[in-house]
């Protein structure tokens, strides 16, 4: 049974989930001011830029003519204590006079690293870390790759039939899934920075990739093309001035095929010429490394079934979301990747497993 205090940090936690999506790079907090076993304000951090959950909850006890004063605060990280977007946190809960601070974790962010918590235990604040630690991690994992490896998250996302298929054989319709689960892909799209698909899928499918949801991001949508084969007819370059176009290739190609460059660029699409692997293709280390330099915490890793293994092989992935049919193809030329069989290898395990719409929803993380 959880006690008192584990109460107000999840409280904090189920806050901080609220920013999914919307505060990225920054991380998701959130934040519960407590006294005499009372909650008297709560707040998270809603948008990029915009206030920490820290002034979110101090703000709304002051508007509920609440004193924090004395008070214990639950974060769910380290408060900051250096000038950003924001001023230091710290320095508002000093000027809160806020009595006590449970932390769930120390910020991985070199700018921060345990001095946002020495500040306040040196200025006579009681401190205490570790509450709920290993879910605040959970919720933070793609923020904390981005700080300390400086890589954003990769989820791998694909839909299957029963048996494994990737793909329905001609005439019997496009789409493997269910529509509920379609729409979750949507909303999957609009909390990440970027939506990768290899070239194939583009030739074959000429998909769009962009985020129909109605809410969140724009995410830009990568492409894997190592000689540049991407056609300038097709939808993603044709709509690269309304959702971003990014086509990573190898050096050789954009130096050898300046004109197919050229005619990619001039649809608005930006062509990013990285090194190649030992099989001439692009090298996804590097692609990610350069990502990681952009900031992005998520990238979404869509298909098809070549760029698929391709990540699960180098190890990339972070996490699975496996949407299965109950239908059944049967022997078929068509692409194949069946989750049990990526599960039996022991790199991740299942999560959760639900029913959406007419298909069973997995979610699995690494082991």
């Amino acid at each position: 049974m959880p006690n008192d205090e584990e109460m107000f940090m999840r409280r904090a936690l189920a806050l901080a989930e609220r920013g999914r999506g919307a505060v990225e790079p920054n991380p998701m907090v959130g934040a519960v001011l407590v006294r005499g076993g009372q909650i008297l304000a709560e707040g998270f951090h809603q948008r990029f830029g915009g206030p920490h959950a820290e002034i979110e909850a101090l703000d709304a006890a002051r508007q509920a003519g609440a004193d924090p004063t004395g008070a214990t605060m639950y974060v769910t990280l380290e408060p900051c204590c250096h000038h950003g977007k924001t001023p230091p946190c710290t320095d508002a809960i000093l000027r809160a006079r806020v009595g006590r601070v449970v932390a769930a974790m120390r910020d991985p962010d070199e700018n921060v690293a345990g001095r946002g918590l020495a500040i306040l235990r040196d200025a006579g604040v009681d401190v205490s870390l570790g509450l709920c630690e290993s879910e605040a991690r959970e919720l933070l994992g793609p923020y904390i790759k981005l700080r300390t490896q400086h890589l954003p998250w990769c989820i791998a996302k694909w839909a299957q039939t029963a048996d494994g298929f990737l793909a329905l054989p001609n005439g019997e319709g496009r789409w493997i899934s269910s529509q509920e689960s379609r729409r979750r892909v949507h909303e999957l799209r609009s909390r990440c920075d970027g939506v990768l698909v290899g070239v194939g899928t583009v030739q074959a499918d000429d998909p769009l990739l962009t985020n129909r949801s109605g809410q969140g991001r724009t995410p830009t949508r990568v492409v894997l093309d190592s000689h540049l084969r991407t056609p300038p007819a097709c939808r993603l370059v044709q709509t690269a001035n309304d959702a971003p176009l990014l086509i990573a290739t190898i050096k050789q190609a954009a130096e050898e095929r300046p004109e197919a460059v050229l005619a990619l660029q001039r649809h608005g699409a930006e062509v990013l010429p990285l090194p190649a692997d030992d099989d001439g293709r692009v090298s996804l280390p590097a692609l990610l490394e350069e990502l990681g330099r952009r900031e992005w915490t998520n990238l979404l890793v869509e298909g098809g079934e070549t760029v698929l293994r391709a990540f699960l092989a180098a190890g990339l992935f972070d996490e699975l979301q496996v949407y299965v049919s109950p239908r059944l193809v049967g022997p078929a030329d068509l692409p194949r990747l069946n989750v049990e069989d990526v599960l039996a290898g022991g790199a991740f395990s299942v999560r959760q497993r639900i029913s959406v719409g007419d298909d069973a929803f997995l979610h699995c993380g690494c082991v």
